[in-house]
């Protein structure tokens, strides 16, 4: 059935939804968060750092809460579902964030940390989608959206943990999108490069960074707002025909 035109303008309207955003204290979480309340969402803002979570709640216009919630304890986020049900009867929305990196070769890179990486990268979206996704498929639609990266789709050195978590997610995102359609939508959004704290750090490094920024066909890293645009758009009407996919926000990096 075609949208009529008179309806194309409200395509991005979120207005009378509720999203969860797991890691939304900081970072591509906290922008997201901004972009969904902007385009009318209540929005629960999960973490573990609750102090941040409630800043970026005291920024937001509309309906906001702030819950503490840990993405590596199945328990916590039972609760995190609990309380989001409890103060807005539903959600429609989850977006799966959180995220760590340690850069080095795969030689010197400690088990253990290598554990760590894959615990919060990829079992933590398991969990979460898992978890809070459970209640979209019970109501029979929903929206679904998880953290990926261009090195979940390209390889680059001294990033094993990293980009093996990453190339998880996409795969796991399309088995939850086959196992979920045709009434709850997965999709993920692979950044390149992105100004946030974790990447802020390693730009330190002058010789990496220009090395780095040269993967990329704008010569450049992303701003975090300039991922809101692929969130609210997952998120939304917009994206109604859109599951199984990835969407590569990422300056043309894995266009090479």
């Amino acid at each position: 059935m075609n949208t009529p035109r008179e309806e194309l303008g409200s395509l991005f309207d979120l207005d009378g939804r509720t999203a969860i955003v797991t890691g939304g204290a900081s970072g591509l979480g906290r922008e997201i968060a901004y972009g969904l309340s902007a385009f009318g969402a209540a929005v629960v803002v999960a973490d573990v750092d609750v102090p941040g979570a409630e800043a970026t709640v005291d920024e937001l216009d509309g309906d906001a809460l702030a819950v503490d919630a840990d993405v590596t304890d199945r328990d916590s986020l039972s609760r995190l579902r609990k309380r989001t049900l409890h103060a807005f009867g539903s959600y429609e929305v989850v977006f799966n964030v959180p995220g760590t990196n340690t850069r080095v070769p795969a030689l010197e890179l400690p088990e253990a940390r290598w554990l760590e990486i894959l615990d919060l990268n990829l079992s933590g979206v398991f969990r979460s989608a898992t978890v809070l996704g459970e209640p979209l498929v019970e109501q029979g639609h929903g929206s679904v959206v998880n953290m990926a990266s261009a090195l979940g789709l390209v390889a680059n050195p001294n990033q094993s943990a990293y980009a093996a978590s990453k190339g998880g997610v996409v795969q796991l995102t399309k088995v939850l999108a086959a196992e979920w359609a045709p009434d709850v939508r997965v999709n993920a959004i692979a950044p390149g490069y992105v100004k946030t704290p974790l990447v802020r750090e390693a730009m330190a490094d002058e010789t990496w960074y220009e090395e780095m920024r040269e993967l990329h066909l704008l010569s450049r890293f992303a701003d975090p707002s300039e991922v809101v645009g692929a969130a609210v758009y997952l998120a939304s009407e917009a994206s109604s025909f859109v599951t199984g996919s990835v969407l590569s926000v990422d300056g043309g990096w894995t266009a090479r």
